[in-house]
């Protein structure tokens, strides 16, 4: 049972760091620099993806337990649930008929309603590992792929932050309607 529960925290981290790196590749190669809210839910989607990544980390120790497994999807939940209020805010700033919405839309649906959607699924998942991690018994294990994932997060991390800095320059406050990036004008 903790080999694959240790699985699914894995898939993820990974499935968060996906979509961290899918909105950083719209971002690059569309040229969109992430609006303050949009920045909101990146941040959100980083503290999410803290919560089972602490309990890869946890395991890497070599013992898994029901408390760690409840500790990180407790994280997962309350970070998922404010990036989700600023996702929904999002939403309904552009909600009137007629507004564009803010950047392009992918496959139909603004980052920030692609966001929202994270969210609810980020939520649901770590309520279901929560339920599950009531029945680790708690063990000894080995994980290999602890040490990968975490490398490729932290990566995702200091590119989000190294955009930001970027996109803010030497100001405290994000435009709230950037065009650019302020530390390279």
């Amino acid at each position: 049972m903790a080999q694959l529960y240790l699985l699914a925290v894995t898939l993820n981290v990974w499935v968060l760091f996906a979509v961290l790196a899918a909105a950083f590749g719209v971002q690059l190669w569309l040229g969109e620099p992430p609006c303050p809210l949009c920045v909101m839910q990146r941040t959100a989607l980083l503290l999410a993806g803290l919560g089972p990544l602490h309990i890869l980390l946890r395991a890497n120790n070599g013992m898994l337990t029901a408390r760690d497994a409840a500790v990180g999807q407790g994280m997962a939940i309350i970070a998922a649930s404010l990036g989700a209020i600023a996702a929904a805010r999002q939403i309904l700033l552009h909600i009137l008929p007629g507004d564009a919405g803010f950047g392009s839309p992918v496959l139909g649906l603004h980052l920030y309603t692609w966001c929202f959607i994270a969210f609810a699924c980020q939520i649901a998942a770590s309520g279901v590992l929560a339920i599950a991690a009531g029945f680790l018994a708690d063990s000894k294990v080995s994980w290999p792929a602890t040490r990968i994932t975490a490398i490729a997060f932290a990566a995702i991390v200091v590119a989000n932050l190294l955009s930001v800095i970027a996109e803010a320059g030497l100001h405290w406050e994000l435009p709230s309607d950037p065009v650019g990036y302020l530390l390279f004008k």
